[in-house]
């Protein structure tokens, strides 16, 4: 009976365990079937798949300045309330790897009470538009926007960066 057991188990905890493989590898393993890769290791420290999460990745033909491949990952994680939607545009150069990320956080509640002020400042207050901007003691800015449905509050902040590395 042990013996069954094992038999009929054993399959599906061999299945099970393969479903589980690494985040990091899965989205490697997409990476490359777009042809990517080249850039694993500025990939991985650039990207992480946070829990509850989805990706989505779509590659761009053509090139800047001579062969590139270009793919972008679409990557929204969290849970409802607190989700936050990352973009990471990777292009691979005969010499190099870049990244063009940005992301936007929706929170519920009011601007004020979702941006850090010790973190925070504002650098551009915008009294006719919907935005106010803030910068970082890094000097990334972020761009801020409340809206507003009946008494309910959200604030909408969306940012960018980019970084580069040789290949690796």
């Amino acid at each position: 009976m042990r013996f069954y057991g094992l038999a009929v188990l054993l399959p599906s905890l061999i299945i099970s365990s393969a479903s589980f493989a690494n985040d990091s590898q899965l989205l490697l393993n997409r990476v490359h079937e777009y042809g990517i890769k080249k850039c694993d290791s500025f990939i991985s420290q650039n990207t992480k798949l946070q829990g509850n999460w989805n990706f989505f990745i779509n590659k761009h033909t053509g090139g800047m300045d001579g062969p590139a491949t270009e793919v972008t990952i679409t990557n929204i994680w969290g849970s409802k309330g607190d989700t936050v939607k990352t973009e990471s545009t990777y292009i691979q150069t005969a010499k190099n790897c870049y990244l063009r990320e940005t992301w936007t956080l929706t929170n519920p509640g009011s601007c004020g009470d979702n941006i850090d002020g010790n973190y925070w400042y504002v650098s551009t207050e915008m009294p006719n538009k919907d935005y106010t901007t803030y910068k970082n003691s890094g000097g990334v800015e972020l761009h801020a926007k409340e809206i507003s449905v009946g008494n309910f509050k959200a604030c909408v902040q969306e940012g960018s960066r980019r970084a580069s590395a040789k290949h690796g």
